[in-house]
């Protein structure tokens, strides 16, 4: 598994304090971590609880399937000779300036 986004959790109204105060606090004193189950896009996900300041943090999982090879970014050989790279080189220069 890989983490992949990050999303910041809010209680939703009064109701939902209690429980969001007393997991941050568990997690927070046991200094542990939490994987939870949650909907996303009609879909159900696996995500990672954490605590960030007084907050709790959903990084969500994703599994070996959803991660793109890098082998498959991976070009053919292009000549490049490197009259072309100066090229390149003096343009972002250039640009920086």
């Amino acid at each position: 598994m890989r983490i992949g986004d990050s999303y910041y959790l809010a209680a939703d109204g009064a109701v939902a304090a209690k429980p969001y105060v007393l997991l941050r606090q568990a997690l927070e004193r046991s200094s542990k971590v939490a994987v939870a189950k949650y909907a996303w896009h009609n879909r159900e996900r696996l995500g990672l609880l954490r605590i960030k300041d007084d907050a709790l943090v959903l990084h969500s999982l994703k599994w070996p399937d959803e991660v793109r090879s890098p082998e498959s970014l991976v070009l053919k050989p292009v000549p490049v000779d490197d009259e072309e790279i100066q090229a390149a080189i003096d343009r972002m220069e250039a640009i920086g300036r």
